[in-house]
This record gives C-alpha cells, structure tokens and sequence, in this order.
C-alpha cells in the first residue's frame, strides 16, 4: 500500500467538514432514531447500513454488500472496503483482517499510518476510518455510534431484510459480543485518538440513550407554558439541579437547559469549581473510569466548564427565558460567579466546613443565597443566619447527603423548622434539596411549608456519572411528571387561610 487517501474522505464529505460524524449499525435502537438528529452530520456506513441511513461513506468487507449492490445501487460517495466494487463508484482500497489474523493486534493495526485495515468487528473499521477523516480534517471529531445495540433480543432493524446473513444466533451473537469487547478496548486509547466516541443506547458506557440524543439533535419548538405559569403568585421555585451532569459538553447543556425549561423549571444550577486546589493530589490521581482519561483528576476536569461556556450560558438562558445560578466552591469560583451578576448563589453542603470561606462570601455577597444543609447541624444554621447578614435572601434547603437518600431519613420535618424561623427572619426560605428517588419526599416538602424545591436531572442513564441513581431524565419526561407532582402538591395543600369552598354542601 502507498498509504491512505484522505482526499477522497474529504471528498466525501464536502460541505459537512465541520459537523460531527455518525457510524451507522443495524441493531434495533436505529429504528427510534428521528432523521431530524441526523441532519448535518457526517454519516458512516457499516456493512450495509446504508438501507437504513444512506450516508457518505460506507465500509464493508462482506461478500453479501456486493450481492445487494446487485439489486440496489451503492449511495454512499465513497467506500473504503477490500472488494472490487462496481466501475464508477469512489473505492478507498483497504486490507482486510482475516480470522487467520492475531485479533488482539488490532489496536496496533487501528494506528498503522500506511493502510486502513478492515477488522471484523465492523464498529472498529468504521472508527478508523472516522480517526482518519479527523486527522485530514485537523480537528478532533465527535463520533455517534447509532444503532449498535450489541444485544440480539430485540433483533435487527426493521429496514433491514435479513441481519444474520445466513448465519445461526449463536454465532451472530458471539460476534457481535466480541464487537463489543473489542471497542470497549478501543475507547480505553482516548489519549491516542483523534475523535471522541459517544455510545448511543443502554449500555454500562454509553454516553446518551437514543431519547437523549434526539432530544440534543433535534429539540421541537419551545412550549410557552412556563411563561404562561410565570405570573402565578405563591408557587415554589422549582430548580434543576444539573450539576456536572453536562460532562463538559456545551451541546449537551445546551439541550438540557432547554429540557428543564420545557419540563417546567424556574431555574437551572451547574456548578464551578477550581478542581486542582479543591481536590488533594491524592485524589485526583486515583483510578476512576470515564470516557475522559483513567483518573479521578481527568474527569473532574473535563466536568468543568469555561468562562465562554458560561458565557453562553447566561445569554442562552435569556433567550429562552429561564434562570440560573450555581454551586460555588472556592473563592476564585465565587468572583467568577459573580461577575455574571446572578440574583443567586448556592454553597453547598460538600463545603459547609470550610468557613473561613463562607465568611468571606457572607463579608461580600448582597443577594440570594442558597444554603443545603446536609451533614450540617443547628450550630450551621445559626452560622448562616448570623455571618450572612447582607444577603436580601437565604434559602435554607433541607438536604441529606446520601445517593440515594432513604425516604425515612430525608428529616422532611425540618422544613417546618425552617418556616417558623422565616416568621423571625422573613429573609429565610424554607426549601427542600431532593436526593431521594422520586417525587413523594418533595411533595411532603411542599405541605411542610417549602418554597425552593431543587432536584438533579440527567440527559440519559450514564452509569460512571455523580447522581445518576437520583437524578431524573430530562429526555423521558421523568423530569416533567416530576414537576407536575410538585405543582399537584401545591394545589393540594393550598393556603393556610381557613375558607369555605364552593364544593362544600353538607350543611342541612
């Protein structure tokens, strides 16, 4: 081989030379794809996916693909295969890894810079060809792999007239499992990759689920009900707790700010920290696996958003008309913070000990300020209370600091405690830090008396993710019942004016 011919990927693609790629597999999930989240982006095929998704470039070794360009014509700009295919069609020339092949070589034939090599898992041959196209191109690349479910229960898509080839189940399903062990492999070199790969499904590492990612790639027209309920007096604050469940991803904030406020939140909170002074060296070298690296450190800091993401933030929310303040965890976060000029703040109760730095904040800070009290005490109530003397606002969140919180130990009864100290101190807001599964412990916060309900959300089940047991799904409509739970609860507990409804007719 005279080495690889990127002209004709970039060829390919043309015009979508920015946007992001997606591999195409045949499992089921594809089906539940909606074409609007596949709109610009770079689509690779695998085998003969193209009867699903047409794309732009297709990558096979198997003789039945040639037997079905007999019947259908190829779509796709180019192929990158080892196959003589027909004359006219663009023929990227690969080498196929036979059986006979050592298949635990095949990270060192991913990297070989003189040819592409076509594996038998199909995924590893079609990322490949995307690690090519981002190296042509000089930028690192998103990759989506759609519809590789790696699960033969619920079978093949429905474009697809036959996915076993011939083949018996178990031998299908062997080879789809060592697909997947193989690209388990695979995305442990992320360092030596030059694009970033996003499983789309059910899997333990999947980055969305297929409702997620339509909701991130095509979200519909913004509903007017918030607006609508904007005006209604009395109602709880209702705040969506996104924290770092963004994972760095402005695309993916993005959606699930628009999300919250579809689904009938008042506010959005992320968080900022500075991740190399809050955490010890320690901790930040220990082992944890996620898509950024294999340390605790890598994760954090891929978590951590930018001053241009906040940016973009804050002129997104007011776009579309919800608010949003954060967590801040050290001093050089709080200046950052505030020079958004938030109408809130939130300290959490992850630094409820680090006081020096409270009061600092307490010295400084005129607004709102949201306090959670979990693992915290009355000696940090009155703490509060006393040092935050400025604040036109404290909300007192009652909050127990486990994952997820057991209903008997959520203390919803401090709420009241809370309310009878606003009587005292009307800049107190009793309200509630949800942790608990559910939505019945912030229902029971709303007839305790609270008028902040906070809750984590979530863009897809991402099983190495902070909260994930806890937090509700803003793709599923997890979120919205949730919000709709608290609202019934508002209705149902009403006003503490004792009044004669017009539903009352017992008297004779």
């Amino acid at each position: 081989m005279s080495g690889i011919d990127r002209q004709k990927l970039l060829a390919a693609v043309g015009a979508k030379s920015g946007c992001d790629i997606a591999i195409i597999g045949k499992g089921k999930s594809i089906d539940h794809i909606v074409p609007a989240a596949l709109e610009g982006l770079i689509i690779i095929n695998a085998n003969d996916s193209e009867s699903i998704v047409p794309g732009d470039i297709g990558v096979f070794h198997h003789g039945w693909v040639l037997d079905r360009f007999e019947v259908v014509a190829p779509r796709c700009r180019v192929y990158v295969t080892d196959r003589e295919m027909p004359k006219g069609v663009d023929v990227i020339p690969a080498r196929y890894a036979s059986p006979s092949e050592d298949s635990n070589l095949f990270i060192s034939r991913f990297f070989d810079p003189t040819t592409i090599w076509i594996e038998q898992a199909a995924v590893i041959s079609c990322l490949r060809v995307a690690n090519e196209l981002a190296l042509a191109l000089g930028r690192r690349k998103r990759v989506y792999l759609l519809g590789f479910d790696f699960d033969l229960e619920n079978g093949f898509s429905s474009h697809v007239e036959n996915g076993f080839h011939g083949a018996d189940d178990a031998y299908v399903e062997r080879m789809i499992k060592r697909q997947e062990v193989f690209l388990m492999r695979l995305m442990e070199e992320r360092d030596n990759l030059f694009i970033d790969i996003a499983h789309i499904g059910k899997r333990p590492y999947s980055t969305l689920t297929v409702e997620a990612f339509n909701a991130l790639r095509s979200p519909g027209p913004l509903s007017t009900v918030r607006s609508k309920r904007a005006d209604v007096t009395g109602q709880a604050t209702i705040v969506a707790e996104i924290t770092t469940n963004h994972f760095g991803d402005r695309d993916r904030l993005l959606a699930m700010i628009r999300l919250a406020k579809e689904s009938g939140a008042d506010y959005v909170k992320l968080q900022k920290r500075d991740v190399d002074t809050f955490y010890d060296a320690a901790t930040l070298a220990k082992p944890y696996r996620s898509p950024f690296g294999k340390t605790y450190g890598d994760y954090r800091r891929a978590l951590e958003l930018s001053c241009e993401d906040f940016e973009v933030v804050d002129e997104y929310c007011k776009k579309i008309g919800i608010a949003w303040f954060a967590s801040v965890l050290d001093e050089s976060s709080y200046e950052f913070i505030k020079s958004f000029n938030p109408s809130l703040i939130k300290l959490p109760s992850t630094i409820s000990e680090k006081k020096s730095f409270l009061a600092r904040v307490a010295e400084d800070w005129c607004g709102g300020v949201v306090i959670s009290t979990g693992m915290t005490d009355v000696e940090y109530e009155r703490f509060i209370i006393s040092r935050f003397s400025k604040a036109d606002r404290i909300y007192l969140l009652q909050c127990t600091s486990a994952y997820p919180a057991p209903e008997n130990e959520t203390g919803i009864g401090v709420i009241r405690h809370y309310r009878d100290l606003a009587k005292i101190d009307p800049r107190i807001i009793p309200g509630y830090s949800s942790h608990d599964m559910g939505s019945l412990c912030s229902q029971l916060a709303i007839a305790a008396g609270a008028r902040m309900i906070e809750k984590h959300v979530k863009l897809g089940s991402v099983k190495w993710a902070h909260f994930d047991e806890v937090a509700l799904d803003l793709a599923t409509g997890e979120f919205a019942s949730f919000v709709a739970d608290v609202r019934r609860a508002e209705r149902i507990a009403g006003c503490e004016d004792k009044i004669i409804f017009q539903s009352e007719h017992h008297k004779y």
